[in-house]
């Protein structure tokens, strides 16, 4: 939490400083910091070289447009400001491509398959009645999210439908799908959030889609397991299969979404079709689908070959040598296999087993087990990408003090490490852990505590994981952990002409990185119509990106006064691009940068793993500038880790309400030390 502080101005502290500041007076070379840095600030600065402070600005293009007017101090242009625009920029393009593309798609391609298992539901044999109707309600469901015309003549599949609405409305929580008794769906999941509050037309694409990607029409695991779902998930790929039109319309809502969000995990309707054929050597009749022995032995099948990583749902985990076998499911529309989450399935209960330390670490909840670690934290994902930091911060606060932890903490790095190139550039959430791996390897400034700029980096790259998971929060498979049983004071001074100094934070090849993936989104999004010049925009960015790359290295020669003046106008060149994107449907929430996203459940503690960025923060941070120090200014990130009811799962309007309430979280206690709270 922010915390209001006065601090006395002693306007010579700077003078006495003999450290990092090599007494440098910042308050008379720099006399417009002078009401900005008191005591406190300085001492910070000459110990670490930086620090983070409150902007009491909205966005990060808010920080940087106050510091053009100066003249005394340079601008620092941070690793956070293209991360946030191609967050913007992506979250912007999707919004796009949701509304003029794949909605009106997703209403045809529901209203086509409601119709056929309409029908298929009267005409059905005895043997494939139950499974047929579970079809009809399926897709009935779905169309009344979307608003559509639905007439549901049977009875019992009408209370039935009625019953699923209710839950989907109230966000009832974990309960008994109604037309799949022994099937469990966690309801608070349909709560429209990210940018899907936006618009009506957001909130009936959200509702759908979120219907589509979870709903688990499971696959026997033995005998005694109903066979009518897996007989649905045929009678649904059957249909699929055999309809162009239909069949069509599902490839163009899932390629563009795969793009961005990366492939399912779960079986789809149409793989499912495909390994059938495989199986059945092409005999996928009504006689086969009929056939109780040869269906358990394709159920056996389908297990052993396509077995999920991800827990995203209530699983039921009491506590023995084998940890829970995940569920084989197939989704009409699946949400998409992420390596975050994956990650989190791996680093809690139950792969992870008894709490082994001391005191309450953040990870630690209590179960029918006793003390277990049911959360993971953003912390865990960067310790897997290799950021010892993050690792050694996890340990002095206890996080890693469970049985088994190292060994699955272990097997998860050398997952990730074993990636292939084709893997970790299959779309564009995965390649924005690349962007991570990447900027770990930036440098800090020659005058800065390389320790303490660790920190900032993960403050920075932690806000933009929470971006993206923002992004993605519609079609990233969520983990859940196994559910275990038993007014800024004075005026500025007049100004004397502009400086127009710079610098760019040395962010390892992340700039060029970010150029590559921009001309790869171009690429799959080129249009010749100019009411739509996404591709151009992307293109743009990635031309600003390759200079950003090039003046970071060229910094360390010196660059010339336009490469200067031109860095100057970056922030500025960025916050014009999402809007250049085309006709965005935005709302008042969008003016602020703040964001929360879900991004883990725990049904033990019925509590959810909040991640947010709050308002962004300034960056001071001392620089050499042709040889000369200086104190230069930028924007950062802030970021938060919390815990929530699961009913009560964040929108970017209830987190905005939070964070301007007395009640707002603290932020996490490893950024203490980079932080001055004013």
């Amino acid at each position: 939490m922010w915390l209001i502080k006065i601090f006395t101005l002693i306007l010579s502290v700077a003078a006495t400083m003999d450290e990092r500041l090599e007494g440098y007076d910042v308050a008379a070379k720099q006399p417009d910091l002078s009401y900005r840095l008191g005591e406190a600030e300085l001492t910070t600065l000459d110990e670490i070289g930086f620090l983070i402070t409150p902007s009491r600005k909205e966005s990060i293009y808010e920080v940087y447009s106050g510091y053009t007017e100066s003249p005394y101090t340079p601008v620092f242009i941070s690793a956070d400001l293209p991360f946030h625009t191609l967050h913007m920029m992506v979250d912007y393009t999707v919004r796009i491509i949701e509304i003029e593309e794949l909605l009106p798609k997703l209403e045809t391609l529901t209203s086509g398959m409601l119709e056929y298992t309409e029908k298929e539901y009267k005409r059905a044999p005895k043997e494939l009645r139950e499974a047929a109707k579970i079809n009809y309600i399926y897709f009935a469901v779905a169309a009344r999210l979307l608003e559509l015309d639905v007439d549901v003549k049977d009875k019992d599949c009408a209370k039935k439908v009625e019953t699923e609405l209710e839950r989907i409305d109230k966000h009832s929580g974990i309960e008994r799908i109604s037309f799949m008794d022994d099937v469990t769906e966690d309801y608070s999941q349909y709560v429209p959030r990210g940018h899907y509050t936006r618009s009506d037309d957001f909130r009936r694409y959200f509702r759908t889609m979120m219907w589509y990607g979870r709903l688990p029409l499971k696959v026997p695991d033995n005998h005694s397991d109903p066979k009518e779902y897996l007989q649905a998930a045929m009678l649904m790929g059957i249909h699929l299969d055999d309809d162009a039109e239909l069949n069509g319309l599902w490839e163009d809502i899932y390629e563009p979404t795969a793009f961005f969000f990366g492939a399912a995990e779960d079986l789809t309707p149409g793989l499912l079709i495909a390994e059938a054929r495989e199986f059945f050597s092409d005999d996928i009749s009504g006689n086969t689908l009929t056939n109780e022995d040869r269906m358990h032995e394709f159920a056996a099948y389908l297990a052993e070959n396509n077995q999920p990583k991800i827990i995203s749902g209530f699983v039921p985990s009491p506590e023995t040598e084998e940890p829970v076998k995940i569920p084989v499911t197939v989704r009409f529309m699946p949400q998409r296999f992420v390596p975050d989450s994956y990650i989190f399935s791996e680093l809690v209960f139950d792969k992870v087993r008894a709490y082994r330390g001391e005191g309450k670490p953040f990870t630690l909840g209590q179960t029918q087990l006793g003390p277990r670690r049911v959360f993971p934290r953003g912390l865990d994902l960067l310790a897997v990408l290799r950021w010892n930091i993050a690792y050694q911060i996890l340990t002095d606060e206890g996080d890693t003090d469970y049985e088994n932890y190292k060994e699955q903490f272990e097997k998860m790095m050398k997952w990730y490490a074993g990636l292939s190139p084709r893997d970790k550039e299959s779309a564009i959430y995965f390649r924005w852990f690349d962007f991570f791996l990447t900027y770990k390897d930036g440098s800090a400034p020659p005058r800065v505590d390389d320790t303490a700029w660790e920190r900032k980096k993960l403050v920075t790259s932690l806000g933009s994981w929470a971006e993206l998971r923002h992004d993605a929060i519609l079609y990233a498979k969520q983990s859940y952990t196994g559910y275990a049983m038993a007014a800024e004071p004075g005026e500025e001074p007049p100004p004397p002409p502009p400086l127009h100094l710079a610098a760019v934070e040395d962010a390892g090849g992340l700039y060029a990185r970010m150029a590559e993936c921009a001309r790869t989104i171009a690429e799959f999004l080129d249009s010749d119509d100019p009411e739509h010049p996404i591709a151009e925009t992307y293109l743009y960015f990635s031309e600003v990106m390759d200079k950003l790359d090039i003046l970071s290295h060229k910094q360390r020669e010196g660059l010339s006064p336009a490469e200067h003046k031109w860095l100057w106008t970056v922030a500025g060149k960025l916050s014009y691009m999402p809007s250049m994107l085309g006709k965005v449907v935005t709302g008042e929430e969008d003016e602020r940068a703040a964001l929360a996203a879900d991004v883990h459940t725990d049904p033990n503690s019925g509590l959810v793993l909040e991640e947010a960025t709050g308002d962004p923060a300034r960056l001071y941070v001392i620089v050499e500038i042709e040889g000369k120090p200086y104190v230069a200014r930028g924007g950062t990130y802030t970021y938060y880790e919390f815990k929530h009811p699961i009913s009560e799962r964040l929108t970017d309007e209830a987190w905005h309400d939070l964070l301007d309430s007395s009640n707002r979280p603290d932020m996490p206690s490893w950024t203490d030390p980079i932080t001055v709270n004013r």
